[in-house]
Order: structure tokens, then C-alpha cells, then sequence
């Protein structure tokens, strides 16, 4: 789009609103280092390099960067915002000074839980913030009410409304088992992304060979959930960008960079992203800016790091006319940065103001008030008994050998395991010693009254539980524990707080973070989630459990789309076979 004044300023028929003087420009295009000014005028980027003399003005404000380097604002092409528990204004307050000033977030959270009326509160929210919101419209919110039970879902007709959207940027996480089946739904939407001139972004976990070829043939362009190199290596073999993960649960960055340090590929189609991060993560190592760094260490040059958080990801989401470099007429968002091996973040500028400077926001952006339609979302149907939250025995059987749910500390795929467990008081018992804890998953939307039950490894609990309304793409209430009447109050307790995270230990509430927004959301600052959850975790670890991220782990248990077991309210879920399972293998009998 044209616009007169940029022209002008670029010429120096007129003066620019700010100038940039005698930084280092980080040119993403050319991998180049060298001395440039940046004008800016109307929110944009004027002129980059020598600045004719008409651009200064009396009323020109000038940013004095001698000594610093000038990159782009930082983006993140595949996050759920949702996942830092934080409201949007609160998440743009916390990773601005961090670098970034562009986020794709296919806002599936809360339109699971509040539908497409929360969907456009977010939106609307987002608009007028530094941090661009860029949407990928989710495409596989439809009717599994068989295997799980949501708030709202999408149809392909709503589908194709919401890539009209101003912020749409194109279809979200295209799931690999309906493009296999020859899905009409998602051959009508891809069609329809294709014709706006869209992106369609991928979902893969564990693909590889010819389903992967075929995958790959419909026009998928990225994909997120490489954990290895050789996968990495084979999906950017295929064509498909590869956005390199580093969540707080899934921390897949160092090995798939390993495809870039050993094999020594061409990285314009490698970028990095988050996809799940909370607040205490973002607080404890920060966002994009920590990605570079992680990087630079594995032995990247940082130009090419900086090009893998910038330009990368905005070619990938085809936004590079107003995202990812240092040039004219893209938006001004420029990090000014003191060290470019450490990503040490001096100040920010996002759409042409300086809001970030010696490291901290100038003014915090305020909240304003939460759209109905975000809040008292969490409804049971029916009263729970603790019983409810266990596996009933079979007449007469003493043991049973059982599916057990393998979760990992750092990645979302889990383990289909077994164990033998015993009958007590007529249901089966969890085994602390083996590490085989009770799962149940509440519906909390008071619909079904549901409630699934099964067994897991790998929280490390001795004693008490921990129940979470945060879980993938169902986002019902699923909670861990050693015995049923502490699993009851953990979940009772989050009903009671509208959405939370609560552990207990023996009959008492020990921690918890309120999530009254959609149950997925605080309304504290960032600062106050981050302290809080560091609280949790210190006692989650008090109960056993070692994990880093345990509320993240925890939130992905119940998703039915990442191998091999889910969670949900309906069941244990079997996601190669893709259906529900019975989680008793067999019984005995004394």
C-alpha cells in the first residue's frame, strides 16, 4: 500500500517522526553487518542506510544507537498465548522487553472453551497493542464429541469466515490423520486458504516416509513438532519449513539445530518458536531473545539466529511485506541490542515508539475490563463422589494390569506402558513405588456430567494431587493424585476458584494460581503469575515430583492429536488407533 508521507520522508521532502542514528543494522537479507540511520515516519520504516538531510525536523525525535546493533523486532510464528496464563495485555507487557513485537497465535484456547465470541474479545483486545497478533485460524475444531467434550467448535463454514479476518494470516496446525483419510473438509478448506493467498500451517508429530510425502504434496508449509534432527532434516528435505520448538515442556530446539550445526543445511526455511510457554519461563530465561541465545551456543552465527527469529518466521507466514527485517516500509520494530552473541536487549521500539528502554517498559499497557463471555465458565452437571475419579473393580478380581500413560519432562509425545496394580476397597490403587498415579479428566461445561480415568507414569508424586481446567483441546479439568479424596478437592477447588491450578496434600490446599478467565487465564500481572508458579512448582517438587514444567506436561496429557495416549473426559485415548481404549488390559482373581 502506498503511502505519500513514507515517500516523502524517504526523500526528505518531509521530516521523519523519529530517527535511529549511527546503530549497526543487522541486515537480515544479506547476512551484512554496517553503519546505518533509520527514519521512521507513521508507524513505518522511511529510509535505512544515509538519510537525506530534509528527514531531521524540528520536531523529529532522534534514538542515539552508537554502539549498539539495530534487528528486527522478534517474532513468534507458532504460540499459544493462552499457555503464559496470562491475558493478552499482560502477555504483551511481559515480551515486549524481550524483544518481540510479533506473535501467530491460532487463539484456539479460548475459543475451545467461549467460542467465537471470546475469539473476537481476544482480538479486539490485541488491537492498538505493540505486539502484532497475527491469526492462523485453527482447522480441526470439529465435532469429536465421541472422544471428547469441548465449549464450542469450529465447522469449515466458520472456518472460512474467520480467514477473512484482518488478522488472519492463513489455517493453524493442519493435522496429518484427516489429510491421510482424504478428508473432504480439509481439502475444502486448504482450497480456500490457497485461493485468499493464505498460509496453511502444519502439525506432523513423528512423520516421516510416505505419509509424510503425501502430507507434504497438499501444500502444507511448515510444520512445528520436529524432536529430532533426522526429523527435521527429512521435513526440510520435503520442502516444509521447519519452526524449530523450544517450549517450557517441550524443549525440541537443541536437537533439531543439530540439522544446522552437523549437516550444515541452508537455514531460510528454519525459524524458531515456543508454541507452550508460561509466565515463570518467559520470567526465568525470556522469549525469543533466550531462543537466539540457545542458538548462538549450539554454535550458530547470530546473524543467522537473528534471521531464524525474524525474517524466517515472517516469510514462512507470508507477512514479510510489513514483518521481519530492518527495511523500508516495514513496520517499525526495531530491537536495539548491546551484545549480539549474548541477544542483550537495550531497547525496544514497536511501531515506530520507543516503549522499551534500558531493558524495562516505560509505561505498562493496562488492561481493560474482561468480556463476559471469558468469565464463569466452569459448570459441572452432577455432585463428584471421590469414587468417581477411580476405576471400579471388577467382582472378585484383587489385580490388574493396566495401560499407563508414559509423560516425559521434556516432550509432549508420550509412552504406551503397562503395570500391575492392586484392588483396595473395591477399585484399583495407585503405586507410588512404581510411580503409577490415578488420572482423571472432569467435563467441566456442563454438558455429559463425564469423567475419564486412567493411570500415569512420570510425576513422581508420594503423596496428594494436582488438578489443572488448562488442557489440550478440550480443556476439562484433569487432575493427578496418590489417592481419591485428595484428587476431589483438588478438583472441587478449582471449580470453586472458575478455572485454576491446585495441588493438595493430605486433605489440604497447599498452592494454587486462580485462572478466572476462560479457566485459562489469571488476571495478575506477569510478574505475579511467574512468582506463583514458581511457588507450585516448589510444591509439586515437596510431593515428589521433579519435573520442570509440571502444569505444562500436565496440560498436554489430555491431547488426543500427539502420540500414543491422551486424556479426556470420555476416556483414555489411544491415538494410533485413534479411540477411546480401555485402560484395564485384564483383571485377576484371588
Amino acid at each position: 500500500m502506498m503511502d505519500n508521507r513514507l515517500i516523502n520522508v524517504a526523500v526528505g521532502k518531509e521530516a521523519a517522526d523519529l530517527i535511529i542514528r549511527g546503530g549497526t543494522l543487522v541486515n537480515v537479507h544479506t547476512r551484512e553487518l554496517y553503519q546505518a540511520d533509520v527514519s521512521i515516519a507513521n508507524n513505518r520504516i522511511a529510509g535505512v542506510g544515509v538519510l537525506p538531510q530534509g528527514a531531521m525536523g524540528p520536531n523529529t525525535r532522534v534514538i542515539d544507537a552508537k554502539g549498539r546493533y539495530l534487528a528486527p523486532g522478534f517474532i513468534d510464528a507458532h504460540i499459544h498465548f493462552e499457555s503464559s496464563m496470562l491475558s493478552y495485555t499482560e502477555f504483551v507487557n511481559t515480551v515486549l522487553p524481550l524483544g518481540t513485537t510479533c506473535v501467530a497465535s491460532d487463539l484456539m484456547e479460548v475459543t475451545i472453551v467461549s467460542g467465537l465470541e471470546g475469539l473476537h474479545a481476544i482480538l479486539k483486545e490485541s488491537r492498538g497493542l505493540p505486539v502484532t497478533l497475527k491469526y492462523p485460524v485453527p482447522s480441526f475444531m470439529g465435532d469429536e464429541s465421541a472422544f471428547q467434550t469441548t465449549g464450542s467448535i469450529l465447522n469449515a463454514g466458520m472456518i472460512e469466515q474467520l480467514l477473512q479476518l484482518p488478522e488472519a494470516v492463513g489455517l493453524a496446525e493442519v493435522l496429518v490423520p484427516p489429510i491421510l483419510a482424504g478428508s473432504a473438509e480439509s481439502q475444502h478448506v486448504l482450497k480456500l486458504a490457497r485461493s485468499l493467498g493464505k498460509t496453511a500451517e502444519g502439525h506432523a508429530p513423528a512423520t516421516g516416509g510416505p505419509a509424510l510425502h503425501a502430507y507434504a504434496s497438499t501444500g502444507i508449509r511448515s510444520d512445528h513438532e520436529s524432536t529430532t534432527k533426522e526429523e527435521a532434516l527429512e521435513k526440510l528435505r520435503n520442502g516444509l519449513r521447519v519452526l524449530m520448538r523450544e517450549g517450557a515442556a517441550s524443549t525440541d530446539l537443541r536437537a533439531c539445530l543439530r540439522a544446522i550445526t552437523e549437516e550444515g543445511i541452508d537455514t531460510r526455511h528454519c525459524a524458531m518458536v515456543s508454541d507452550d510457554v508460561d509466565a515463570l519461563h518467559l520470567y526465568t530465561y525470556g522469549h525469543m531473545d533466550h531462543k537466539i541465545r540457545l542458538a548462538i551456543e549450539a554454535g550458530v552465527d547470530p546473524v543467522t539466529a537473528i534471521q531464524m527469529a525474524t525474517i524466517n518466521p515472517a516469510e514462512s507466514l507470508k507477512i514479510d511485506d510489513l514483518h521481519g527485517s530492518v527495511s523500508p516500509g516495514k513496520y517499525a520494530d526495531i530491537v536495539l541490542l548491546t551484545s549480539l552473541q549474548s541477544c542483550s536487549i537495550d531497547a525496544v521500539v514497536a511501531k515506530g515508539s520507543l516503549l522499551v528502554q534500558d531493558g524495562k517498559l516505560m509505561k505498562p499497557f493496562v488492561q481493560g475490563e474482561y468480556a463476559e463471555v471469558l468469565l464463569h465458565t466452569v459448570h459441572f452437571k452432577r455432585e463428584l463422589k471421590p469414587g468417581d475419579l477411580l476405576i471400579r473393580a471388577e467382582n472378585g478380581a484383587n489385580r490388574a494390569t493396566v495401560k499407563v500413560i508414559g509423560s516425559s519432562p521434556v516432550s509432549l509425545l508420550t509412552e504406551a506402558r503397562t503395570a500391575d496394580v492392586e484392588v483396595q476397597h473395591g477399585y484399583l490403587a495407585s503405586d507410588v513405588e512404581q510411580d503409577v498415579l490415578h488420572i482423571a479428566c472432569v467435563e467441566r461445561y456442563g454438558k455429559k456430567g463425564t469423567v475419564g480415568k486412567a493411570f500415569i507414569r512420570g510425576f513422581g508424586l508420594k503423596r496428594g494431587a494436582v488438578a489443572t481446567s488448562v488442557g489440550h483441546d478440550h480443556h476439562n479439568i484433569t487432575v493427578v493424585g496418590t489417592n481419591a479424596e485428595d484428587m476431589l478437592l483438588a478438583v472441587n477447588r478449582v471449580r470453586e476458584l472458575e478455572g485454576a491450578i491446585v495441588i493438595v496434600d493430605n486433605g489440604r490446599v497447599v498452592g494454587e494460581l486462580a485462572l478466572p478467565i476462560a479457566g485459562l487465564l489469571s488476571t495478575l500481572s506477569g510478574s505475579e503469575v511467574a512468582k506463583i508458579q514458581h511457588q507450585l512448582v516448589d510444591a509439586m517438587k515437596a510431593l515428589g515430583c521433579s519435573m520442570p514444567s509440571p502444569f505444562m506436561t500436565l496440560s498436554f496429557i489430555t491431547l488426543i492429536f500427539i502420540p500414543d495416549y491422551g486424556i479426556t473426559d470420555i476416556g483414555l485415548f489411544a491415538v494410533k488407533d485413534f479411540s477411546i481404549v480401555d485402560p484395564v488390559i485384564s483383571w485377576r482373581h484371588a
